[in-house]
Order: C-alpha cells, then sequence, then structure tokens
C-alpha cells in the first residue's frame, strides 16, 4: 500500500504537467472569465506534491517503493529542469504559453516553477545517492538516456536556478520636476522556499561563504553519477562532454571542498581528465563493455496523453466550468484539500484497486464510480454496475447486462489503462 501510494504522487505530478501544458493554454486562449485563484490551486498542487516526494524520497526505503515508476519520475525532473534551465533568468521562468496571459499577469507563477525545478534537483540528488540500494536501471537513466551530468553542470556553472535577477520599474523626479523613469536590477535568492534580496557577492559566492543547498545538492549529484561504479561503462567521454565537464574546476575551489570534502576526489578525478583525456581517465575502472539490459519505458505521460485525446471535448469542458467557479462551497472544498483525514481517504480510494480486490469491495468500488444519473442501458432504472471491459455501459443488474450482450458486443472494447495495477479512474481528476 505504500508503494501504491509514493507511486501515485508521480502520477499527481505528471497529470498536472499535462494539464499544464496542454489543457491550461488552450483555456486561456479561448476563455476569458478564467478565475485566477482556481488556476494558482491547481499549480500549487503540483508544488506539494514535489514537495513531499522530495521529503519521502530522502529515505531510501521511499526511493524502492517507487519501483517502476522511479523511470517516470526521473523523466519528470530531468523535463522540468531542461524548462527551468531554457528560460532566461528573469521573472519569467514560468511556461512561455503562460507568460502573457492577461489572467496570470497578477499570480507569482514563477515562484512555483522554480520551486518545483528546486525540489526536482534535489529528487534527483537523493535517488542517485540511494542508487545503491536501487537497480541499475536508475543509474543508466540519468547517464545514458537524460544525460543529467551535463544538465547539472550547465544548472551550477550558467543557469543558477537558486538565484534570479528581476528588474523593477522606478518611478521618480529631479530637482527640476521632470520625471525620471528607470529599471532598478533586483537580484534574489533562493532561501528556506523564499526569494529574498542579496547583493552580488552573496549570489555569486565571490566572499568564501556557505555553499548554497541547491548547488550542494548538484555537486552531490554529479559526484554520486561520476564516482558510481557503473559510470565507466554507461557514461561515455566524448570530447563535448569532456569540455562541458571541465567548466566546473573554476567553480570547485576550497571554499566548496571545504563543506564537502568528498569532492576532494571528484576534483582529482576532473585533474586526471584534463591531463589523460577521456580514453584514459577510466581506464583502471575495470571492463568498459556495454552489457545488454532491458530498459522500462516511463509510460505514464504517454498512456494519459492517449486517455486525454479519447475524452478531450468531456475534459475541455469539466475544466472551463471548474476553473470558473469561484463560489464559497468551492473555496472551501479547496481549503480543505490538504487536511490529513482528506488526504488519506483519497489515497486509501486511489490505490483501492492497487491488489486483487474481493468481490465484495470490487462491487462497492464498481458502484462509486457509476454517477447518481447514470441510467441502465437496457431498462432506464439506476444503474448500479458497468461493464468492466470497456467500462462505458451502464446496468442495474447482471440480467441486464447479459441481455444487452448480443447488442452490445461490437462496440465494447478495452478501456486504456494508464499504469497495469491500477485502474483509469486517476483522469477523472481532470474532469471532476
Amino acid at each position: 500500500m505504500v508503494a501504491e501510494k509514493v507511486s501515485l504522487l508521480v502520477y499527481d505530478a505528471i497529470l498536472i504537467e499535462i494539464w499544464r501544458e496542454e489543457i491550461l493554454p488552450h483555456l486561456l486562449k479561448t476563455e476569458s472569465s478564467l478565475s485566477p485563484l482556481m488556476i494558482y490551486s491547481v499549480l500549487y498542487h503540483e508544488g506539494a506534491v514535489i514537495s513531499l516526494l522530495e521529503l519521502l524520497l530522502y529515505h531510501s526505503a521511499a526511493c524502492e517503493a517507487l519501483g517502476d515508476s522511479i523511470v517516470d519520475l526521473i523523466d519528470y525532473c530531468h523535463r522540468t529542469l531542461l524548462r527551468s534551465a531554457a528560460s532566461p533568468s528573469s521573472s519569467s521562468r514560468h511556461h512561455p504559453s503562460l507568460a502573457d496571459s492577461p489572467v496570470l499577469k497578477h499570480l507569482d507563477v514563477s515562484h512555483l516553477e522554480a520551486n518545483i525545478a528546486i525540489r526536482c534537483i534535489a529528487i534527483l540528488r537523493f535517488l542517485a545517492g540511494h542508487a545503491d540500494n536501487l537497480s541499475e536501471i536508475v543509474t543508466s537513466r540519468m547517464l545514458t538516456t537524460t544525460d543529467v551530468p551535463l544538465l547539472a553542470v550547465q544548472l551550477l556553472t550558467d543557469q543558477r536556478p537558486w538565484i534570479r535577477r528581476e528588474k523593477r520599474r522606478r518611478m521618480g523626479s529631479d530637482d527640476s520636476g521632470s520625471r525620471d523613469d528607470g529599471d532598478d536590477e533586483i537580484v534574489e535568492i533562493y532561501d528556506n522556499g523564499q526569494w529574498r534580496p542579496c547583493t552580488d557577492d552573496e549570489a555569486s559566492g565571490s566572499n568564501g561563504g556557505q555553499l548554497h543547498p541547491v548547488a550542494a545538492h548538484l555537486w552531490l549529484l554529479l559526484l554520486s553519477l561520476l564516482m558510481n561504479p557503473v559510470a565507466p561503462r554507461k557514461y561515455e567521454l566524448n570530447d563535448f562532454r569532456c569540455q562541458q565537464l571541465l567548466k566546473l574546476r573554476s567553480n570547485l575551489n576550497d571554499y566548496v571542498i571545504d563543506q564537502i570534502p568528498p569532492l576532494a576526489q571528484f576534483e582529482q578525478w576532473l585533474v586526471q581528465l584534463s591531463v589523460v583525456g577521456a580514453h584514459q581517465v577510466w581506464r583502471h575502472s575495470g571492463p568498459t563493455q556495454k552489457p545488454f539490459i532491458l530498459e522500462l519505458v516511463a509510460e505514464m505521460r504517454q498512456l494519459l496523453l492517449k486517455q486525454l485525446a479519447v475524452k478531450w471535448t468531456a475534459i475541455l469542458d469539466g475544466q472551463r466550468q471548474f476553473l470558473s467557479d469561484e463560489s464559497p462551497e468551492t473555496v472551501q472544498r479547496l481549503a480543505a484539500i490538504y487536511d490529513p483525514e482528506h488526504l488519506e481517504t483519497t489515497f486509501n480510494h486511489c490505490t483501492a484497486n492497487a491488489t486483487v480486490p474481493t468481490t465484495s469491495s470490487a462491487a462497492q468500488i464498481n458502484r462509486q464510480t457509476c454517477t447518481a444519473t447514470s441510467s441502465c442501458t437496457l431498462c432506464d432504472k439506476q444503474a448500479q454496475h458497468r461493464c468492466s471491459r470497456c467500462r462505458c455501459q451502464h446496468y442495474c443488474s447482471k440480467e441486464c447486462q447479459v441481455a444487452d450482450w448480443p447488442n452490445h458486443k461490437s462496440d465494447c472494447k478495452p478501456a486504456l489503462k494508464p499504469l497495469t495495477r491500477r485502474d483509469g479512474n486517476h483522469l477523472l481528476l481532470l474532469q471532476q
């Protein structure tokens, strides 16, 4: 049950990511009555899910509980960090399609985006740190498929997502009374979940002060990946990768090594890389022949997109109504989402089909998925069941289902399932 709950958090994060990239931009283009509060609540929920994952994955047991969904989580973090690295160092770090929306102009979406990106760095660092207790597929995914080391180098040397510079309009007047408008650049640093003003020296780290926690996560991430025994077999050091990795030497000073002593070994490795080259630095690390390994496929996002295409109209209608509703009842319902008892109930309901249920519990779950307005296809009575294969036709009893089978047989097709061992009810979160 714990494993299913951790995987459910990954599923929810990817679900909201699809909502933010596919559904919200479409509604912003076609609708003008959307509520900023409702939009912000969904974006905030993505950050809450990632924050909870960061806290859980500090422990090795939670990383092991992810199972196959660990591949989907790595890809999600990689996409988030790529989006953060591609964004300019300004206040518009959020999704490009949301930047100029008049509905979102008063929302600090950049804070949410930066918070998610920073926590994704910590998640990758924890996964890499617990790689010895996980499958070799985890390290292989980070080194070969997503090339996390190069991304970490870019974030550490160029982007530095824990620093942002904002230009704010200055308005005033000189001694003659004429207006003197201009722009002031304010440097802010990410400190314990908040952005606070800082000096240029603190932002650059030139004063040899305390290493920023996000920078420490990136250094430890590189150390865990490149000093891993499987790295020589998984990570090919071509000329471009060597050139990028050697950029780290200018940032790896005595102040950093004093705070993270294991980086002394990494510094020696970089020196060897610059002197003897890529072909010799891993020569004594054992055999470099790549083994044959079956790689897991990240299936959550693709299967969700398939379901989204099937239910596109219904989802858009439901989201259009939800994002335009600012009634007191809706606001109270949103406020109650993070109540501990409500979270436990939601987790138990979403993971109810994680194991094979008994006949009575399966019937109860099936009845819960039938709405009060559903009627029997054959006799128009209130439906208590539905077809377990296509999950579309509703029936009041088994007799009506058997009687309607000759007509329903040609239209009955298996429903798409977003995950093995889990039903498709999670997509209803986009409709409700």
